[in-house]
């Protein structure tokens, strides 16, 4: 790209030294104007407005940006653009502007597009022989709707690694010179880390959860604090003091022993009993209960038979199996528990009694005790 160089020096009139002093800021934008007129092109950006360069000041500004004193010039997606200072002798203190616009043009304002960078400040430091990176910072458009002249942003926090790409095969294969700390779209959604650069969902995507503290999440699909399941996997060796997610979004930790366990999730929601026709006519079952523990309390009218007495459903079944355990709550059910077996699933359990003369029980309440932990 090939960037013009132009200084306009509005109402300056070079007076001869017979008649007046020579004004020292008139001397030096002549004194640039002809060093930037024999400079090779590539070199050339434009300044433009009535400021006077090497000062902070921006004079005669308006609106958001005012005369801006420096524009980079070009048709490219990424090489257009202002940068403005504005001087802090009010309340808003010291601000600097960095303006992205598609325009070819002097001032213009042509509309940006969705992903279009802002503008990056690259952080690197002396190696020996050359440079590293050791961080930077990205601002992007985050989606190309506009509003009464504003624009949805993304910001972006990037660090060195010291792991070049010529490394990626050792203990950490997707880190390269430099990788995203942190990413806030506007949704004012954060991820961190935020993966490989540039590695990052797309613009103007949900990244479906906050990062809230003392504050709820506004809708369904922004939860406070939320694990992305694409792509999720366990670590290929369990490491001490992590946390995890599955694809599946199930969570596990490593404990300093360096074993992974799961971590299972307390079922609030109640479970339903089903009484079954081996509890003979007229029977009724009810169950107390939160989660996979509680009672369940058989009222028989008449003698049991051998086989299936009720059916305990939990309201979330587990993801593969469960493992009840069932005790006597009165005396009348210590011959059931005695005498009966269960039958269990990931869903739930039945309570059942075998066809053994003598193991039939006559009406009567039976109040049994359950505990179904499960993987």
């Amino acid at each position: 790209m090939t960037r013009i160089v132009a200084f306009a020096l509005s109402a300056l009139t070079l007076a001869s030294p017979a008649t007046a002093q020579v004004d020292p800021v008139a001397r030096d934008l002549a004194r640039q104007a002809l060093t930037a007129a024999t400079a090779p092109t590539a070199m050339k950006m434009p300044i433009v407005g009535s400021e006077q360069p090497g000062t902070p000041a921006v004079a005669n500004s308006s609106g958001t940006i005012g005369d801006a004193p420096i524009q980079v010039n070009g048709s490219a997606p990424n090489d257009t653009g202002y940068l403005a200072f504005k001087y802090g002798a009010d309340g808003k203190g010291v601000t600097n502007y960095w303006v992205k616009t598609r325009s070819p043009a002097m001032n213009g304002y042509a509309a940006v597009q969705n992903g279009d960078r802002i503008v990056v400040d690259l952080w690197q430091a002396g190696t020996g022989a050359q440079t590293g990176h050791v961080g930077g910072t990205r601002v992007t458009v985050d989606n190309a709707a506009f509003s009464a002249g504003e624009v949805a942003g993304r910001w972006t926090l990037f660090t060195g690694t010291g792991i070049a790409s010529s490394k990626v095969t050792q203990a950490y294969p997707r880190r390269y010179g430099s990788m995203n700390a942190i990413v806030a779209n506007s949704y004012q959604q954060v991820l961190f880390p935020g993966g490989v650069n540039p590695a990052l969902a797309s613009a103007g995507s949900n990244f479906g959860g906050w990062v809230v503290i003392g504050a709820g999440a506004a809708s369904p699909g922004f939860g406070p604090l939320k694990f992305l399941r694409a792509g999720a996997a366990l670590l290929a060796t369990p490491e001490a003091g992590a946390f995890e997610v599955d694809a599946d979004a199930r969570p596990y930790f490593t404990a300093a022993d360096g074993i992974r366990r799961s971590i299972m999730l307390a079922d609030t929601a109640a479970p339903t009993v089903k009484v079954l026709p081996d509890a003979g006519s007229g029977a009724t079952a009810t169950i107390t209960a939160t989660g996979t523990a509680g009672i369940v309390q058989l009222v028989t009218s008449a003698a049991t038979r051998a086989g299936d007495l009720f059916t305990v459903t939990y309201a979330h079944a587990y993801p593969s199996a469960s493992y009840p355990v069932i005790s006597a709550a009165n005396a009348a059910a210590i011959a059931l528990v005695r005498n009966g077996y269960l039958t269990a699933t990931a869903t739930g359990f039945t309570v059942s009694q075998p066809a053994t003369p003598g193991t039939t029980l006559p009406a009567g309440t039976y109040a049994i005790t359950f505990n179904a932990p499960g993987a």
